[in-house]
């Protein structure tokens, strides 16, 4: 490993124990409603309240969300070792899905059809499609698919940013092919990062003791209200050769519905390739005392790694950077550097300011 990549993992390292993250954690493979202008990607509210009794809470936005909850069946080519040479064949894989619009949209994990040669898409109600992928984002390990249906049952994005800890949910998927299975926990954590190998790590999760198993993967996490929360992702099932237990893990709804519409529209998510998070006085009292690094600012987005061949390492940014504005406005976290990227649009070009090692720069990158 050369000094670059030393440097990339110890940043890393830190930046994610600072930030609550998790390594080793495990992927868990086996509608929005339109608004009054047509878009099908604004979240909508619901008229119901919590239910006081319990279990009513939970059996209703079962009940509401449910036939929107599909199979995902994938297949891919494999090889069976014999004695001289392998074997060509195909083997079957089985996760989970949520429809997000009713002509057809469906949304699962990246990990869950990575590789699949052929895709199916299964209802409850038994109808099942072919499905193609319509694009997919290894770095939020989610993917869209789409079938050739109109009316079909589609569940309801909510927003994420408003979940909070202790509030009930509920995931629902086809762990181990036991088909529509519920299960429910509470929120146990907000933004969290954790490791899925490959070098990757996950960002913003939430975390959940709602029982997560293989065939979960790409299934909504529901709140009481029956709105989508999150998309169940990973587990975190062995911590330093202890067995872990109720440690899952979802991609959030507001980050799922970003993806879902870029993808939709111009068949890849809008990135800029920055992998970080809001600055705060513990990461710079980290960086100081643990990586030797001034930071002079007090808000922006922390950069602890940049995507390979992302705008943002074309531009020139670099590991513990701070991008304190984007776009000709301030950027206090990483909220407003998303937007400022989603706002300039794929193929136009975004100025942003950096603070590197005391220094301020400009940076342009083309989306």
């Amino acid at each position: 490993m050369n000094p670059r990549d030393w440097r990339r993992v110890a940043i890393i390292t830190v930046i994610a124990a600072l930030l609550g993250g998790a390594a080793g954690a495990r992927l868990q493979g086996a509608a929005l409603r339109r608004d009054p202008d047509g878009s099908p990607f604004e979240a909508q509210g619901v008229d119901w309240p919590l239910a006081d009794a319990a279990g009513d809470g939970a059996v209703r936005a079962v009940e509401r969300v449910g036939p929107a909850v599909v199979k995902v069946a994938v297949a891919r080519r494999a090889f069976t070792d014999s004695l001289f040479f392998s074997i060509p064949g195909e083997e079957q894989g089985l996760g989970s899905g949520v429809i997000i619009d009713p002509d057809g949209f469906v949304l699962t994990n990246e990990h869950v059809v990575r590789d699949a040669t052929g895709i199916r898409v299964m209802l409850q109600d038994g109808r099942q499609f072919p499905a193609r992928l319509v694009g997919a984002d290894p770095w939020t390990d989610l993917a869209v698919l789409a079938v050739d249906a109109a009316g079909l049952p589609a569940a309801e994005l909510g927003r994420s940013a408003e979940l909070q800890v202790g509030q009930p949910v509920i995931a629902i998927g086809n762990p181990f092919g036991l088909d529509f299975t519920v299960t429910t926990g509470v929120i146990s954590a907000l933004d969290r990062t954790i490791s899925v190998g490959d070098g990757r790590m996950l960002l913003n999760l939430v975390q959940t003791d709602a029982a997560i198993n293989p065939g979960n993967s790409g299934g909504p996490l529901v709140d009481w209200n029956g709105r989508v929360v999150g998309i169940n992702t990973a587990v975190l099932g062995v911590v330093e050769g202890f067995a872990a237990q109720g440690l899952g893990f979802a991609v959030p709804a507001d980050m799922a519905r970003q993806v879902a519409r870029d993808v939709i529209e111009y068949g890849r998510p809008i990135r800029l390739g920055v992998l970080g998070s809001t600055l705060t006085a513990a990461h710079r009292r980290v960086a100081e005392e643990e990586l030797g690094l001034r930071i002079p600012v007090d808000q922006g987005v922390l950069v602890y790694d940049v995507l390979p061949g992302s705008p943002a390492d074309g531009a020139g940014i670099r590991p513990m950077d701070v991008v304190v504005e984007a776009g000709g406005r301030a950027v206090a976290g990483m909220a407003d550097l998303i937007a400022a990227a989603n706002e300039a649009g794929p193929g136009s070009s975004l100025v942003m300011t950096v603070v590197r090692e005391g220094r301020r720069l400009k940076l342009t990158a083309r989306l």
